[in-house]
């Protein structure tokens, strides 16, 4: 299978007995840090409600190097590039019931608060260093100072009993031929507030050739109109930071196209920052 922003094997298979499975695998030796992450994904598998909008998990190896899943294999495409509306708001739907199924998380799992604590104070990096504050978009460069003041209070406004996937995208996203969306790839599962995945999510809308107007579909999203707006500017910045900085630095091993797919988001949630600062 073609696609996604992983180094690892990622393939459909059919038994002898005529179930189907997908199954994903990794190598230390092709990303260090990606077994570990596959370590984390079996666990939150294992333990996801039959009524979460996700896979379930069948089986899992692990020898020390290569970490592999078997998951339910899910008759289903990603969404159209770029996003059209009925694809996009099946997945806010799904993005509704997530909120609703795992909250309470199902699972321990870490706080996004220390998951994310070094990348998501990223604007205070760009400040400190000024090659890097000169290679960011203009507006953000003015308002340098007030990014860094609203990334300051980020943790405090993310916090929450919610399991959260964070790392939602369409190209880790499934629509089924009932119009359901079925939510794969979990490893950065974390706990948090349940409006943070839709927020997270939405400026890989932009960044996928979908609507630019993040506001209108944040107002459309249930657990987004229940959320405190200076909570959301404030993930929101940390976000924009995170994005921003993470394209300005080389590709990892073995995923040359992250980093512009990082900048195209890094675009995206600072003009929907902007717009709710204005």
């Amino acid at each position: 299978m073609a696609g996604g922003y992983s180094p690892g094997v990622a393939s459909r298979l059919e038994l002898q007995d005529g179930r189907r499975l997908f199954v994903k695998a990794i190598s230390g030796s092709r990303n260090s840090r990606a077994p570990g992450l596959y370590r984390r994904e079996i666990e939150v598998m294992a333990a996801l409600p039959a009524a979460a909008p996700a896979p379930r998990l069948q089986w899992s190896y692990d020898d020390g190097d290569w970490v592999m899943l078997a998951l339910d294999d899910v008759d289903g495409r990603m969404p159209g590039t770029p996003w059209q509306p009925r694809d996009l708001t099946c997945a806010m739907t799904a993005l509704e019931l997530m909120a609703a199924t795992l909250t309470p998380a199902p699972t321990t799992a870490m706080p996004i608060a220390d998951d994310l604590d070094e990348n998501f104070r990223s604007w205070a990096r760009i400040a400190a260093a000024a090659d890097l504050a000169a290679r960011v978009n203009p507006w953000a460069r003015t308002h340098l100072a007030r990014l860094v003041d609203l990334e300051t209070d980020w943790a405090n406004a993310a916090c929450g009993e919610t399991l959260l996937h964070a790392d939602l995208r369409g190209d880790n996203m499934l629509l089924t031929t009932n119009g359901q969306v079925v939510v794969v790839d979990w490893p950065y599962a974390v706990l948090g507030a349940a409006w943070v995945d839709g927020l997270l999510f939405l400026p890989s809308v932009p960044a996928d050739g979908g609507p630019t107007d993040l506001e209108a579909l944040w107002l459309g999203y249930a657990p987004g109109r229940a959320a405190d707006p200076d909570a959301v500017n404030a993930v929101l910045a940390a976000l924009a930071g995170d994005f921003t900085l993470q394209s300005l630095l080389p590709p990892p091993d073995n995923i040359p196209t992250l980093r512009a797919h990082q900048a195209a988001k890094a675009s995206a949630a600072l003009s929907w920052l902007r717009a709710r600062l204005s």
